[in-house]
């Protein structure tokens, strides 16, 4: 299951590529997609890793995204119907 989080102003498609061209490079991330808009970031990790992802893409959005910070919007429930 996955969790996607809200970002808190908008992004260009540049500032969402570097987002997750960063949060790809850590192993510990399984997903990292932007929605269509960039409005919400979708993450995949092992659970009891969700905090430390969540940290670190915060700190990504903030610094590539000029401020942006993400807040949880909701899981990813889509993969249990599989």
């Amino acid at each position: 299951m996955g969790r996607y989080y809200r970002l808190t102003q908008k992004i260009s498609d540049e500032m969402a590529s570097e987002i997750l061209r960063e949060l790809r490079e850590f192993q510990e991330v399984h997903t990292a997609e932007m929605t269509e808009g960039n409005k919400y970031l979708l993450l995949r990790t092992d659970e009891d890793l969700y905090s430390f992802v969540a940290t670190k893409a915060l700190n990504i959005c903030r610094r590539v995204g000029n401020g942006c910070e993400i807040s949880f919007a909701r899981f990813a429930i889509e993969d249990l119907a599989s």
